[in-house]
C-alpha cells in the first residue's frame, strides 16, 4: 500500500500526556483520501496517530474513520513520522 502525505498542517499543542505535532491529509494507493489525521508525540518519546473525529453535542468525540487493520495504521504512522522529520526536523 502506498501512503502519500498530501498536506501537513503543523500545529504544536500540548495535551495531557503528549504533544500534537500537527494534522495531515493522506491518500492510500491514490484511491482513498483521509483528512485530519493527528500526529502526536508522547512524553516518553513515542509517536502515534489518531484518526479524524467530530465532537457530539454531548461533548464526546466520535472517530469519523476507524483503522480496522493494524498494518494500515502503522504504514500511515511511519509515513507521517518520516514526512515530519524531513520537513520539520527530527521528532
Amino acid at each position: 500500500m502506498e501512503v502519500k502525505v498530501l498536506r501537513f498542517y503543523p500545529f504544536p499543542l500540548r495535551v495531557k500526556n503528549a504533544t500534537v505535532l500537527g494534522y495531515a491529509d493522506v491518500s492510500l494507493d491514490d484511491k482513498l483520501e483521509i483528512r485530519g489525521i493527528k500526529l502526536l508525540k508522547k512524553d516518553n518519546g513515542g509517536v502515534f496517530i489518531t484518526p479524524p473525529s467530530v465532537q457530539t453535542k454531548e461533548g464526546d468525540f466520535i472517530e469519523v474513520v476507524k483503522f480496522l487493520d493494524r498494518e494500515v495504521r502503522e504504514e500511515i504512522r511511519k509515513a507521517l513520522k518520516e514526512y515530519y522529520a524531513k520537513h520539520f526536523g527530527e521528532i
